[in-house]
């Protein structure tokens, strides 16, 4: 039985709107009425009724419908075993990273992995949410992220630690300072790297900190996009040092600031791990480790 046909009956049963599960699965609205007309004739039984402007679940598909959902959960653990399966025998890599990760020496101690094991694959996924740890541990997946305080855990390597540095235009008054203190950036425009439900690296308590709060006029994901809005003159930002990389132009500087905060770039993986190529990685990282810089 086709699962995407399965998986759109129960989109539907929630949104009971062909348009709208059209646009949660990217299909038009009339392959979405194709695919459960084609379900119905298979099955031999209407599961909506449509004669009204909102459709209703009939009877026969309330019957189905908690079946259904048992057939739908046991498929995805079918598939998860098989994926599970297949990435012990592929020796795949997958590591969850936070975007600026080749800016650090996390990057340089991966790729010299890699050089050394080119039968594995690498699965780079990228998340602004890696940027302070917030993210669910799976079993064979290995961790790059940045923390506040130091992890202890067993399984857990740092790398290196990061501070936060002013960004500043070039002819901005305080640009010619070696220092800055963070109290004579009250009355600027802070431009916030990270995500808009959170704060980012704590910006927000360093700056009350240091007795103001700052006024966020803009929170973004683009690095890129920050550094130029700070060119145009709209504002300053505070960033993590080497998460810039070679990103600054000559239009910018950057400036130390007291107080700052630093912060730690760590690999994590699940202690349980068992798949070949994240475990080989951490034993990699472990006799590569020293003193961080």
């Amino acid at each position: 039985m086709d699962q995407q046909k399965l998986q759109l009956f129960l989109d539907l049963t929630e949104t009971l709107n062909y348009t709208e599960t059209a646009e949660r699965n990217y299909m038009t609205q009339g392959n979405v009425s194709k695919k459960i007309s084609a379900l119905e004739k298979e099955l031999q039984v209407p599961l909506f009724d449509r004669s009204n402007r909102q459709i209703q679940l009939t009877e026969e598909g309330r019957l189905l419908l908690p079946d259904i959902k048992r057939i739908v959960r046991a498929y995805q653990v079918l598939t998860d075993s098989l994926s599970e399966y297949r990435e012990k025998k592929e020796r795949v890599l997958t590591i969850h990273t936070i975007p600026t990760m080749p800016n650090y020496r996390g990057f340089d101690l991966l790729t010299k992995f890699l050089k050394q094991h080119p039968e594995i694959h690498l699965n780079l996924k990228e998340s602004e949410a890696m940027a302070l740890g917030n993210f669910e541990i799976e079993k064979n997946r290995v961790y790059f992220f940045r923390s506040l305080s130091e992890q202890t855990e067993k399984n857990s390597i740092i790398t290196e630690k990061d501070r936060f540095v002013a960004v500043l235009p070039k002819r901005h008054p305080l640009a010619k300072n070696a220092v800055i203190a963070l109290s004579d950036l009250a009355d600027e425009n802070f431009l916030i790297l990270g995500l808009a439900e959170s704060p980012y690296y704590s910006v927000e308590e360093l700056c009350r900190e240091a007795g103001f709060e700052p006024k966020i006029t803009y929170q973004g994901t683009r690095i890129d996009l920050i550094l130029r809005m700070i060119e145009e003159g709209l504002g300053v930002s505070l960033i993590m040092e080497k998460s810039l990389g070679n990103s600054l132009s000559d239009q910018l500087v950057t400036r130390e600031i007291e107080p700052t905060n630093e912060s730690f770039l760590n690999f994590y993986l699940s202690e349980d791990a068992d798949a070949p190529a994240p475990k080989e990685f951490f034993q990699f990282l472990q006799s590569e480790y020293s003193n961080m810089e």
